[in-house]
């Protein structure tokens, strides 16, 4: 690619900080793992991004954006040049549901000279692999007319440069001859299938062969702003009569049908990689010597109808049905593409590859180990379940190093820092959410401080534990909330009837918890007493306006004093002794502990 070009355009791919809403779908997706995270957004790693588009489709927000090239092509059509309109072959599903008169029409009315598709192109190019692959030697041939494949050897895999194919695209064979044969001087704007080939179609090594490249989406706002035709609506011109070519040479993109029919699916001599994964495990074990074959067709993409400018809303089963209907409607004469060839005029089709290696700092071992201890890993407990978007933990401890990542990115660590949280504030609560009164570990901090205090000045304390009887019997009839309410209310009247200096508590469920100190078991009797004459009328049953007559509450409480010397588990124990006892005789009623 023309770097220099590609500075004065701007990046191809970007990432909006305003469209981000850090769910790191684009950094888990990308192949190359081109985006880091910076701060609380995504950025893209220029040079070690391929342009395949992937992070484009998948931001549901549309966060990362391409390039808009369109001032470009409304530059031209303003001018006095004749301009054509070059469409990759995949148009009709790209552009579904316009049918391809309407396609037309639009282009014609926009501006358009002329519209010309690839396929010739994908012929001419398909040939001239025949003829490449006719002369295959002893070393790899690696097909070259995806730009993303082509990009992802040229960074990640440079010392097989010298292996690619050196064949130009189908577009740009098809735009030379465009040139050759068309009687005046043109300008051409290709309309692609995905975003690489914006860039790669002003590579310098073309020789001006386009003139700007737009991709089927920039086509289809451009088509909706002009509003020349919407799909579906009515097309008072004939559809044109003139003869198609019948696509015999070639495959996807340009790969030679012949190079697969003389060959049978054991052949290991050539191999069908798809996907810039696939890819690099592919030329990975070819250069561990694993692997030989002899003729590699590679694509980012199933085909280039797969491409991401390609209706991406449509499956590709999908874009594959509406293309093989568009060639079974009838009324089209089939030409030969073999006997056309012949009588046209011949183009170069010879291109060449330069290597730019991505450079990435790789850190030692100690350093590595450093960052992993950073997120409480070793090299042993290292999960390296690609959550975070990289293949291993070591990977993504060398991408936080190169300050690519963060820790952020690590989803069992962020869930195990989560719990940790949860945790810590649920051990700084203090309060009952239910009730608002004192929860169990609130409760037991200050009986705790009663009993040093017992054992240090002779203060005597008292426990009482409560169980309120009757709230099943409305829990089975609603959601819960009348009992609650239900709970709340009597944790008020218990409230009322203590001192300042008395601690009430939820303890579990329908139970509450009294620590009453500066009293004698006696004392404690009697305001355990008060405390359930308190709530011995209240009914629990309400009709949505109040309490009413219905169930009663059964309040049942046992009360334990605690001995000098005694710890707090012990005098709880004798206190839900002392509630057991008073519930198995019946209930509503207090029952002291022995001792």
């Amino acid at each position: 690619m023309d770097s220099e070009a590609d500075g004065r355009r701007g990046a191809l791919i970007a990432h909006g900080a305003e469209g981000c809403t850090g769910c790191w779908t684009c950094v888990r997706c990308c192949p190359v793992s081109a985006i880091r995270v910076s701060g609380e957004c995504a950025e893209i790693v220029q040079e070690k991004c391929i342009a395949c588009g992937q992070c484009v489709n998948e931001c549901a927000r549309s966060g990362i954006t391409v390039r808009d090239d369109t001032p470009r092509v409304r530059e031209l059509l303003r001018t006095h040049r004749h301009v054509v309109a070059l469409l990759a072959s995949e148009f009709i599903a790209a552009l579904y549901p316009m049918t391809v008169v309407q396609i037309e029409r639009s282009l014609e009315v926009m501006g358009f000279d002329s519209v010309e598709t690839t396929l010739l192109g994908e012929e001419l190019v398909a040939q001239a692999y025949e003829q490449l692959h006719a002369r295959e030697g002893s070393v790899p041939s690696l097909r070259s007319t995806c730009p993303v494949a082509i990009d992802f050897v040229r960074k990640y895999h440079p010392a097989f440069v010298q292996a690619l194919a050196p064949i130009v695209p189908p577009y740009v064979a098809q735009a030379r001859l465009i040139r050759a044969v068309y009687p005046h001087e043109v300008a051409i704007v290709y309309v692609s299938p995905c975003y690489a080939r914006k860039d790669e179609a002003l590579d310098r090594s073309f020789d001006g062969a386009i003139d700007v490249a737009i991709d089927f989406t920039e086509l289809k706002r451009l088509i909706l702003e002009e509003r020349p035709l919407v799909p579906g609506g009515s097309v008072t011109a004939p559809a044109p009569s003139r003869p198609g070519a019948l696509k015999e040479i070639s495959l996807t993109d340009g790969f030679p049908r012949q190079t697969l029919v003389s060959r049978n699916l054991t052949d290991a001599s050539v191999h069908v990689v798809r996907g810039v994964r696939e890819i690099d495990r592919l030329l990975t074990a070819i250069g561990a010597g694993e692997a030989g074959p002899l003729v590699i067709d590679m694509l980012n993409c199933e085909g280039c109808i797969d491409g991401p400018a390609v209706n991406p809303s449509l499956s590709l089963f999908a874009k594959r049905n509406v293309e093989a209907a568009a060639r079974r409607s009838p009324g089209t004469t089939q030409v030969s593409t073999r006997a056309m060839l012949t009588m046209l005029p011949a183009v170069d089709l010879i291109r060449s590859f330069v290597a730019e290696p991505v450079s990435v700092p790789v850190p030692d071992d100690a350093a590595i180990d450093a960052v992993l201890a950073e997120g409480g890993f070793t090299r042993e407990t290292a999960l390296d379940c690609g959550a975070c978007g990289w293949p291993t933990c070591r990977a993504h401890a060398a991408a936080i190093y190169n300050a690519e990542s963060s820790w952020d990115l690590c989803l069992p660590l962020q869930r195990r820092l989560l719990r940790e949280h949860a945790a810590s504030l649920a051990e700084t609560q203090t309060l009952d959410p239910t009730t608002g009164l004192w929860n169990t570990r609130s409760f037991g901090d200050r009986l705790a401080v009663e009993i040093a205090r017992l054992n240090r000045y002779g203060s005597p304390v008292c426990v009482a534990l409560i169980d309120v009887g009757g709230l099943d019997a409305i829990r089975g009839a609603n959601d819960g909330s009348e009992a609650d309410e239900a709970l709340r209310a009597i944790g008020g009247r218990f409230n009322a009837c203590l001192r300042a200096t008395d601690v009430l508590a939820r303890w579990t469920g329908d139970r509450f918890a009294v620590a009453l100190s500066g009293v004698n078991k006696t004392e404690a009797f009697a305001a355990a007493e008060k405390l359930r004459e308190s709530v011995s009328a209240f009914a629990l049953a309400g009709d949505g306006s109040g309490y009413t007559q219905g169930v009663k509450a059964t309040i049942s409480i046992g009360v334990a004093s605690a001995p000098r010397g005694a710890e707090a588990r012990d005098v709880l124990e004798s206190a839900d002794t002392a509630l057991l006892e008073a519930i198995r005789a019946g209930g509503d009623q207090v029952r002291l502990a022995l001792g």
